[in-house]
Formats: C-alpha cells, structure tokens, sequence
C-alpha cells in the first residue's frame, strides 16, 4: 500500500515569495536568504494582517496562492487580497454603480484589476476601507490610525503608488489610463475614509491628465478621448461635486459645445432615456461650474460682473427650460413600460434637472438673505419629488458615487424662506444616512441646519430690535435654564407638526471640520456666518493658530 503524499503545512510567518512555496522563511530584513540563494524575487514581507475570518470555508487568512483567473491574473495574493477582492466584488462595484448601467466599474476596473498591478492593490486597498466601515460603523478619523482593516488598505494604496511611480517614466500607450483608473479608485477610498483634500486632491490630479490629454466633446455629444469615455464622464461627474470643496483649475470641455456650438440641436425630441441622457451631461457639466463659481464669489464680487453673468445665467435658463420640456414628455410617455432600473435611472434624471435648475436660479441672488417667497412653491416642489423618489426605492446602495438625492434636498432647504419646508429636507437628509460622492448626509443635515439656526438667530435679533414681523406660525422660546428655541410648524402630508430649534450651535457640529483644512473653502461652510450665541466659528491658518500640525484648526472667536 502506497502512503498518501502529506500536504505541506502553509507558512504563516515570512516573505510573500516563501509563504507561496509553503516553506519556512528566515525572515532576514530586507530579503530573505532562502529567495537570493535559489535566484527567486523575494516579495517582502506584510506589515498588516487582517483577523481570521472564522468560517467554514474560509482559508486562514495569511495563506498565499498562486492565482490564474480567466482574465489574466498571475501573480501571488494572500488571502487577505483574496478576502478584499471578493468584497470589493460583491459589495463594492454595485454600491459604485448605484443605479445605472456601468461599465466603468462593473467592466473596466474589474477587467483592470486582473492585468494591472497598480490597479490590483488600488481595488484591494478600497474593498478593504470598504469593509471596514462595514465592521465598524467608524469613520476614518475616529479610528484610521489604530484599526488593522484601515492599516492594511494604506499598505497596499502605497503599493500601488509605487508601482504607478515605477512606470512613471515608461512610454506605455496605456500607462495614462492605468493612472486615472487607480486615481479614481484612490479618491473613492479617501471619500469612504473622510479626506475630503486628499480626494480633492486626486480629481484635481486626473482633471489635470485629462487636460493634458485634450479631451475634447464632439459636435454630436460623444468624448474624443485617449481613454475610455466612461472614465472622462466620471471625472467630469466627481468635478462637479468636488468643485463645491475647494477643487480649482477645472476641466472646461462642455462650456464650448453649450455656448457657442448649436446646443438647440440636442433638444429637439428624445425617443430613448439614453438620448436624454447623454443631451444633459454637458449642459448639467456647464451649468455646475457656473453656479460654483457664483457660490464661492460674495455679494459685492457679483455685483461687479453682474451684468455678464446674468447673461450667462439666462441663456442656461433657456435650455433647462427647453430640456425639461422635452424631458416630461418622454417621462410621462414612456415611465410605465420601463424596466424597474430604468423607472429609478428617469427618476434620477429628472430630480437632477430639478435641483440643478432650483440652484441656477438662484445662484445670483444676495447670499445673506432668505430666497423670495415667490420660489418657495418650487422648493417645496423640488423636495416633495425626492421625497416621492426616496419612497419608490427598494433599494439603495449606503455608498454611492451619485449625488442625486443629496443634492435635491441641499438645494430644497438652501435659504428657503419657509423654515417649514427647511425642517421636512434637513429630516429627509438625516433619515437618508447615504454617502453620495463627496456628500455625506448627515453633515449636509448638520450644515443645512446650522444654517437655518444662523437665519434664526437674525430673525430674532431683528424682531427684539424692531419689532418687525415673523414668518408664518414662527415664534422664540426662552425656557426657565435661558435657553433659547425657535418654534417652527410644518406639514408632513396632512399631519400638523412642530419642531423646537435650539439656538445655540452644538460643539460636535465642528468635529469633522476640524479635520479637513480646505472646509473654509467650502460654499456651504462659508455661507454659514456667525454659528452660535457665544461668537462666531473660523478657520485659521496654522502661523494664526500657532498650531503645530501645520495645518490650522477651527476657533470660535467670542461675539
């Protein structure tokens, strides 16, 4: 009888290379004796492991494998990579997706990331930031430097970085594409961890390789472009959110087409919601770094060049207008014989021309006053159909590069005079608990609301001055501790309802800005203006603060 051959025992210990052959490694620094005497490429070793995943089936963790997959990939994982890729499969790429059809994540990366190194490591670090956030319902910031998930995916985004340096110098025709794809994987990761410079930082880079690409759009609507079409839309998407955060030099290449091409041509009438689609990618595109620009002028900068900004604005009026037509017409036409996919893409559609068309509206007026009562109707409109899309959604996705919702219900509450309206949008933002791009929920919930208690705070103050009249159904309440609220009443469907709105600024509201130096920058943030009783919040820089990070802090500077 012939004894059966013993199975070797994994290594757990060592270089990447010794483990794969399942021996036992010396572990000298730098490589290991057993690799350079045999002439094998010793791979190094890991820093960081992750905790044993402790199901049935599941291999231990630290084994490593040789892999050959069907798309080319050949080269050693551990299974830690393995645990991350499969994640960022399963979990990841449909939560990038959200709702639409998308070869950029659900084709391109994955085809990627078994051919190129750079975007193998870039794939792994995000399934792993991925699924940290998953376990521990952290943010980054709060737990990133003590946390084994968050420390293993900054091990392998470095690698990848020094892969991308390796080729920096090569004349490989798809080295370009292999930089923006793990440029776009970089930033998502860095959004998922909170750092919002940092993936300000990576849209401004890939913007920058595109420009030098010159990538252009064409008469009919398509890309000219080195690189996939769907990699450009999807920068010039993350531009559009990013340049709201503190993102200069932006990517122009729609501004010509809208303003001196025959635009008119792209609204005549859509026969597919693909049509429609691609017709509102560069006017949504123009009309974004329009509105961005105004937002982060002030009054007085406004004023300056009112006159050919308002030419500018109304000319981007008369195209919503015409596209919004054209759009509810094929809306109401064609909705109920499309998929249940295609019902949530038009829904999409048509609430982002709704809340970008509320945002050019207004984008010239005063920013320290309340909206005229004449655009409350549209507000109240505007929030009433996210509301109605919200509820049709099965399903959707916690973390999404999409920034529909969160959006529509920025732009519904954003200095609507009718604090009603404003309280429905901030509980509508806070019962979302969703992560669109650079838009976190929860913190647009918190700006919106400290905004509001700003405008409050100036309300009362003018009525204990001059007596002068409050809006509808709006009064103070002082309570015995001295505490100061706003009463304010709203309808929720046909219920009357009424909300107590302190007027004293909570500290936690400040926790993340401190975190983020360019969030003095931010339209949102600068809009705010004095955010409590106690004096008022600022940026300063780090020779200000004397602060020894280098990098500022925010301080309340007493009234």
């Amino acid at each position: 009888m012939i004894a059966s051959r013993r199975k070797a025992k994994k290594s757990k210990t060592g270089c990447r290379t010794c483990r794969a052959r399942r021996i036992k490694c010396d572990e000298l620094p730098g490589a290991c004796r057993n690799c350079t005497s045999t002439g094998r490429n010793c791979e190094g070793y890991d820093v960081y492991r992750l905790p044993v995943k402790r199901t049935p089936r599941q291999a231990a963790p630290d084994s490593l494998v040789l892999t050959q997959t069907p798309t080319g990939l050949r080269w050693k994982i551990t299974s830690d990579e393995r645990r991350c890729l499969s994640f960022f499969q399963q979990r990841t790429v449909p939560d990038l997706a959200g709702l639409y059809e998308s070869p950029l994540w659900q084709k391109l990366v994955l085809q990627m990331s078994h051919t190129e190194p750079a975007v193998y490591h870039s794939v792994v670090a995000l399934g792993a930031t991925h699924q940290a956030l998953e376990i521990t319902k952290k943010p980054y910031f709060e737990i990133g430097s003590q946390n084994i998930w968050y420390q293993f995916a900054q091990e392998r985004s470095s690698k990848a970085v020094a892969l991308l340096t390796q080729r920096r110098m090569s004349q490989d025709p798809q080295l370009q594409e292999v930089t923006l794809v793990s440029c776009l994987l970089f930033l998502a990761r860095e959004l998922l961890c909170g750092n919002y410079d940092v993936a300000s930082q990576h849209v401004l880079g890939g913007l920058k390789i595109l420009k030098q690409l010159g990538v252009q759009r064409s008469i009919s609507g398509t890309l000219i472009s080195p690189v996939e079409q769907c990699v450009v839309e999807m920068f010039l998407h993350l531009q559009m959110q990013s340049v709201y955060y503190g993102t200069g030099a932006p990517l122009e290449i729609d501004g010509d087409l809208v303003y001196n091409q025959p635009y008119e041509d792209y609204l005549l009438i859509f026969r597919r919601l693909q049509d429609a689609q691609q017709a509102f990618r560069p006017l949504l595109n123009t009309a974004f770094l329009f509105v961005a620009s105004c937002r982060h002028r002030s009054d007085e900068e406004l004023l300056a060049i009112y006159g050919s900004l308002e030419q500018e604005q109304l000319l981007l009026l008369s195209y919503f207008n015409r596209y919004l037509e054209r759009f509810e017409l094929l809306y109401h036409e064609t909705y109920t014989n499309l998929s249940q996919r295609e019902q949530r893409e038009a829904d999409m559609t048509k609430l982002t021309c709704l809340s970008a068309f509320l945002s050019l509206k207004t984008c010239l007026l005063s920013k320290n006053q309340l909206f005229p009562e004449y655009l409350t109707p549209e507000c109240d409109g505007l929030l009433s159909f996210a509301e109605a899309v919200v509820s049709r959604l099965q399903s959707y996705p916690t973390i999404t590069l999409d920034s529909a919702v969160i959006a529509a219900l920025y732009n519904a509450s954003y200095k609507c005079s009718d604090f009603g309206v404003r309280v429905r949008a901030i509980d509508a933002a806070r019962s979302w608990q969703h992560w669109e791009g650079f838009l976190n929920s929860s913190i647009t919930a918190d700006i919106l609301e400290e905004s509001m208690r700003a405008e409050l705070m100036k309300l009362k103050e003018s009525c204990d001055r001059t007596s002068s009249q409050l809006p509808p159904g709006v009064s103070f309440v002082t309570t015995p501790d001295g505490q100061v609220y706003a009463r304010v009443p709203y309808k929720l469907g046909e219920a009357e309802k009424e909300r107590w709105i302190g007027l004293e600024t909570p500290a936690s509201l400040y926790t993340v800005f401190s975190t983020v130096k360019t969030a003095s920058k931010w339209a949102c943030v600068r809009s705010l203006g004095t955010c409590s009783p106690a004096g008022r919040w600022a940026f300063v820089s780090d020779r200000e603060s004397q602060t020894a990070d280098g990098q500022g802090r925010w301080v309340l500077f007493p009234s």
